[in-house]
C-alpha cells in the first residue's frame, strides 16, 4: 500500500511539473542556435548560446517575435 501512494504522489507530482512548463518565449529566452536546418531557442544571452555550440559549428540567432 505504502509503495502505490508513493508511485500516485510521484505521478501527481510530475504531471504538475509538465503543467508548470510554459513556452521559451514566456521565459525570455532570446537566443536561438542553428545546427545543421535544427533551430533550438533555449538561451538568455549570446554567450550561452555560443558556449552550446563550441566545438559543433552552427549559428546563434537573436529571436525573432
Amino acid at each position: 500500500m505504502r509503495k502505490l501512494i508513493l508511485a500516485a504522489t510521484s505521478i501527481a507530482l510530475t504531471a504538475g511539473m509538465i503543467a508548470l512548463a510554459t513556452p521559451a518565449e514566456a521565459r525570455g529566452m532570446q537566443w536561438c542556435s542553428r545546427v545543421q536546418g535544427h533551430t533550438s531557442c533555449m538561451y538568455h544571452t549570446h554567450e550561452q548560446c555560443r558556449a552550446s555550440l563550441s566545438g559543433r559549428g552552427g549559428t546563434c540567432v537573436r529571436r525573432h517575435g
